[in-house]
């Protein structure tokens, strides 16, 4: 404990201290604190554990010299993180309690060394990396400690309105301290790889390309996601909120991805079979209102599972996958893991956001399988999500959120989300820069 603390100040102290020292090294300096305390409350029915509560703090200080020796787009970030508790009723800090995966920690999440030019730019070291809606690549910010890379990333800007990003991912570390190990099987968010283990996702390579239509409000991106030892992922998406008439737009999202073996196999521990699609439609009308953009929602996600002898179905290791398939987390591991039997996601919702009232988000999903369980049946169960927050001061929010997921009996038959789980999280955010 006294380390820690230790640590903590000394972690905090130099980042406010290096400030005139940086200054000598650069042309300019651009500092950005986030301090963010949350109550979490995890209960799941007759799972064996007790209900756990956290109650936690993140603090993170991002320093970025600017011109770096004078050198007009070199740059260097560098970001510690700590991760506090003052109520630790939870695992991994508390045995005998659920999980809630925000463990103390302090840690450098970011430092890595930029250049910006006109047509490119380019960045080496720890950073976070994040695509689109972070299904395939995420940063796990939802949690207080964040999931990073060990990368190489190049994005190039060849032309007026088309992004080419190119990343070379030697390690990752997740969002607790959780080492993955050499030979390892698999890798899920939490865990941690290192640079030169032989370990699957290290040594990984990313494409994608975007062209935005301005004038439509609309982008399409292909992606090849290389994940060595894992597998292999190909898509399609066209997304975008083209405006119908002056108070009116359409928000869509249309998405296809196919995943098979992996290409690159130097981490390959087993053998794997992998073929499975993934599919993903939405619309999200918005109205401008006199008290707010109030929007309804309605989307169909689809994962296909491992239903003709594969390793595993359609996964997304590396995402941030709280933000999908429901908050409640009830499908987290087995979309990251394994996806035995498929995961069909019917989602719908609305709500309002206003400048004086504050976002009120309401979604409401029913999930099954793609394929039926060994024990009949292939309904998973139902969730309703809520979600509030409030700029209350010009650095300040403050936000609330519930997520109450009912199992269906039918999902005792797939051993995989078959206990019903509520949650609930309150939490304040403060921000500021110079």
């Amino acid at each position: 404990m006294k380390l820690k603390k230790f640590l903590m100040t000394a972690v905090l102290s130099g980042a406010f201290a290096s400030g005139a020292f940086a200054l000598d090294l650069a042309e300019d300096i651009k500092t950005t604190i986030e301090i963010r305390p949350r109550w979490e409350n995890a209960q799941v029915d007759n799972n064996g554990f007790k209900t756990a509560n956290s109650f936690t703090t993140r603090i993170r200080v991002g320093t970025k010299l600017i011109n770096l020796g004078g050198v007009e787009g070199l740059s260097l970030f560098f970001e510690p993180w700590v991760v506090n508790a003052l109520w630790k009723d939870y695992r991994p800090e508390k045995s005998g309690y659920e999980l809630i995966p925000d463990p103390e920690q302090v840690r450098i999440n970011q430092v890595y060394v930029g250049y910006k030019a006109k047509l490119f730019s380019l960045k080496v070291g720890r950073q976070q990396i994040t695509f689109d809606n972070h299904r395939f690549m995420g940063n796990v910010g939802w949690r207080q400690m964040a999931q990073t890379f060990d990368a190489v990333r190049l994005d190039l800007n060849p032309i007026k309105d088309l992004t080419l990003n190119l990343v070379y991912v030697g390690a990752k570390t997740g969002v607790t301290d959780t080492k993955a190990g050499e030979k390892a099987v698999w890798v899920f968010a939490p865990h941690n790889t290192y640079i030169g283990e032989d370990t699957p996702v290290n040594d990984s390579l990313l494409f994608r390309a975007n062209y935005s239509l301005s004038a439509y409000k609309t982008n399409i991106t292909l992606y090849s996601y290389l994940l060595n030892g894992m597998h292999d992922t190909y898509g399609l998406k066209v997304n975008g909120s083209p405006t119908i008439t002056g108070n009116i737009s359409v928000g869509f999202w249309g998405e296809v991805a196919y995943q098979k073996d992996p290409t690159l196999t130097d981490h390959e521990t087993v053998n794997q079979n992998i073929e499975a699609y993934y599919y993903y439609v939405s619309l999200k009308p918005q109205y401008k209102s006199p008290f707010g953009n109030v929007f309804v929602e309605v989307g169909y996600e689809f994962l296909e599972g491992a239903d003709r002898g594969e390793t595993r179905g359609f996964t997304t290791p590396l995402a941030t996958l709280h933000g999908h398939n429901g908050w409640a987390d009830a499908f987290l591991a087995y979309t990251g893991v394994s996806n035995t039997y498929g995961l069909e996601d019917f989602r719908v919702g609305g709500g309002i956001k206003s400048k004086t009232l504050g976002k009120l988000a309401l979604r409401y999903h029913t999930f099954k399988a793609d394929k039926s369980f060994p024990g009949g049946g292939d309904k998973f169960g139902n969730e309703i999500d809520v979600v509030y927050t409030k700029k209350v001061l010009k650095n300040l929010t403050v936000g609330a959120k519930a997520a109450l997921y009912d199992a269906d009996d039918e999902a005792r038959n797939a051993g995989v989300a078959d206990k019903d789980i509520k949650k609930f999280w309150v939490w304040l955010t403060y921000r500021w820069s110079m």
